[in-house]
């Protein structure tokens, strides 16, 4: 049984452990690298930094846009989810499972407003397909072309039900 986690907002002490997160080989092209997709997210007000924390140890990363996300609906109660990934040392514990799991809570807390998150996952990344399908969010059948590693389909997640 994997070890629980907490989602928290990043904050100025735990940066550096968040900057530090390593990838496997070819998964930057999936989620990006910290170093990369952190200052991106703090270019832009409408997204949230989050992080997967667990033994008051940062281990994951994403960020929650009030925008959405490119090729997914852009409504008023849609909360787009970015960049989501997992430190390489602590991948296949289960870390991924346990903060999807924890994200509905998440997003009632700080975004009352919000009744559905979407994403997009790159067609050739089962095992982020499999994580975001097991934690409850549909494919829609419309695939974004246009993603920076190629076709992606678009999930949602009502947390309405």
């Amino acid at each position: 049984m994997s070890r629980p986690v907490e989602l928290r907002p990043l904050d100025d002490a735990m940066r550096p452990a968040v900057l530090a997160i390593g990838l496997g080989p070819g998964q930057e092209q999936f989620s990006g690298a910290p170093a990369k997709t952190v200052p991106l997210g703090d270019a832009h007000a409408s997204r949230e930094h989050v992080v997967i924390v667990r033994d008051d140890v940062p281990v994951g990363y994403f960020q929650l846009d009030r925008d959405s996300v490119p090729g997914a609906p852009r409504d008023p109660d849609v909360l787009g989810l970015r960049a989501f990934l997992v430190d390489l040392a602590v991948q296949g514990q289960g870390v991924a499972r346990a903060a999807m799991a924890a994200l509905p809570a998440y997003v009632r807390a700080r975004f009352p407003d919000r009744r559905r998150v979407v994403l997009t996952v790159n067609v050739t990344n089962p095992a982020a397909i499999a994580v975001y399908r097991r934690a409850g969010f549909a494919d829609t059948g419309e695939v974004y072309v246009n993603g920076p590693a190629g076709p992606q389909h678009v999930l949602v997640l009502d947390l309405t039900s």
